[in-house]
């Protein structure tokens, strides 16, 4: 506030009920412990040192430590969870494939400022984890688009899964889809595929799409590794045209890995789009300019959807 110098009361972000829910899990089982690498506040965690003090680790700025040291944690019955930013926890992908994958331990992993993060720096967009977790023998990565699956998924990779366990989650708050579903929208013409909070602009696309008469049905993943197919080939048979779109790199993203799949179960598309972050090199900037930039909007995603649908009438669909 300008005039009297108070700070605005912070608003609730992925980060914060990361936090607060693993300090609930860590009320229910005593077996529970946090690591952090040099990032408590960044990652949630003060409510969590707050009540647990005894049970946070901050081993300083040593991301393939705290990996390696949460596997022996795992190895002698613990459930260790470590929070790292996306971007950091590149650093420890040797220590995902030795120490945790190769013994299918029980790690959970709450992989923070995923996607375009914007105004922390180019070190910081989160554009490669889907690319190297997917290819961890064993590893399991959930996408939460709202603060209610994270709590579930959250509470579920603790409690009920086993193995290697990644939560993808961005930096700041929810937008308007609030919810937990699959489907989200039923439509003929074309598929929109997605994950994540990039499931906003998704759904304001396809209002976009509908108003032009273009009828699209729009499947949101929870879960990305191993990849749920079931869901997307269904409505691929639908619809012959896919449209993905992700917060991410362009190799080994999930949109390659369907027409992969599509291609190797026989399906012949009318046409098929990738919408990514390219080579995943993204310069600092505000969030919703970048996203404008690299046509990850509502308005560029409907722009991308109608154009492929007049590339598929000229003969260049795919």
């Amino acid at each position: 506030d300008p005039v009297t110098g108070a700070l605005p009361a912070p608003k609730p972000d992925f980060s914060h009920v990361f936090g607060e829910t693993l300090s609930q899990l860590a009320d229910e089982d005593p077996t529970v412990v946090a690591i952090t690498a040099a990032m408590q506040t960044g990652t949630g965690l003060t409510t969590f040192a707050e009540r647990h003090p005894d049970r946070l680790y901050d081993v300083g700025i040593a991301e393939g430590h705290a990996i390696t040291m949460a596997s022996g944690m795992a190895k002698q019955g613990l459930k260790p969870v470590a929070a790292i930013y996306s971007s950091f926890l590149q650093r420890a992908y040797d220590m995902l494939i030795h120490d945790t994958s190769l013994q299918r331990l029980h790690l959970v992993l709450g992989v923070d400022r995923a996607g375009i993060v914007g105004n922390d720096g180019d070190t910081h967009n989160g554009c490669f984890d889907i690319s190297y977790l997917s290819s961890v023998p064993y590893m399991r990565i959930l996408c939460p688009a709202s603060f209610a699956e994270l709590r579930a998924m959250l509470r579920k990779a603790v409690l009920e899964l086993s193995g290697p366990v990644a939560l993808r989650y961005p930096r700041g708050g929810e937008g308007a889809y609030q919810d937990c579903h699959p489907v989200l929208r039923e439509g003929n013409d074309l598929t929109i595929l997605t994950y994540g909070i990039v499931i906003n602009d998704v759904l304001q696309a396809a209002d976009l799409l509908a108003q032009q008469g273009i009828s699209a049905e729009v499947v949101k993943l929870a879960q990305v590794a191993p990849l749920e197919l079931a869901p997307v080939l269904a409505s691929l048979h639908k619809t012959g045209r896919l449209l993905a779109v992700e917060d991410v790199c362009a190799a080994n993203c999930i949109g390659e890995q369907v027409l992969s799949a599509a291609g190797q179960a026989g399906m012949a598309l009318k046409a098929a789009r990738l919408l990514n972050l390219g080579n995943g090199i993204i310069p600092h900037g505000a969030p919703n300019v970048l996203k404008s930039a690299y046509g990850l909007d509502a308005r560029a995603i409907a722009a991308a959807a109608q154009a492929m649908r007049s590339g598929e009438k000229e003969g260049n669909g795919v």
